[in-house]
């Protein structure tokens, strides 16, 4: 089975989710996928953190992702940079820059996931935030945020704008 295989998240101890909660779940992330493409994704934090926790709830490794904006901070595309293991997800600073300049992108919000729960940053995630900054300060690309999503029963959403550890 794989990690998107609704059965196995049922299946696994402590998961707490039921298949309906399940098929919710899958049904409000394509909604919001939706809405987000056609209106500015930094139209407010519950919207923007509860689409990113959508589309993490269900990993059980570290994925991370670039939100890409246009001027206007509308989504033109979600893309998973790449996926790691239970703690550590490898991010190249040349590829988040490559995705932007592609995309002709003029803005950028970073996300990833701690399965632990604990959104929290480790010292890799800020070491790593601040060289993709000082890296599209000089291609002239704006990082909004690296936001970090850890769940329990609930969501939680760490803002390292928010905590001053962006090192802009």
């Amino acid at each position: 089975m794989t990690v998107h295989d609704p059965q196995e998240i049922v299946e696994r101890p402590g998961s707490g989710f039921s298949e309906a909660e399940i098929a919710t779940i899958d049904a409000a992330r394509d909604i919001l996928r939706r809405h987000a493409r056609s209106t500015a994704a930094l139209q407010s934090w519950t919207m923007l953190t509860d689409y990113l926790a959508l589309n993490a709830v269900r990993e059980r490794v570290e994925v991370f992702r670039v939100l890409l904006l246009d001027r206007k901070n509308k989504l033109i595309r979600d893309r998973v940079m790449t996926r790691g293991s239970i703690d550590h997800v490898p991010v190249y600073v040349s590829e988040v820059l490559r995705s932007a300049l592609v995309l002709d992108a003029s803005a950028i919000i970073m996300c990833h996931n701690h399965p632990s729960g604990d959104p929290h940053p480790s010292q890799a995630d800020i070491d790593l935030t601040r060289k993709i900054v000082e890296a599209c300060k000089v291609m002239e690309i704006v990082i909004h945020d690296h936001i970090i999503v850890g769940f329990g029963r609930e969501k939680n959403a760490f803002s390292m704008r928010a905590a001053g550890m962006m090192g802009d």
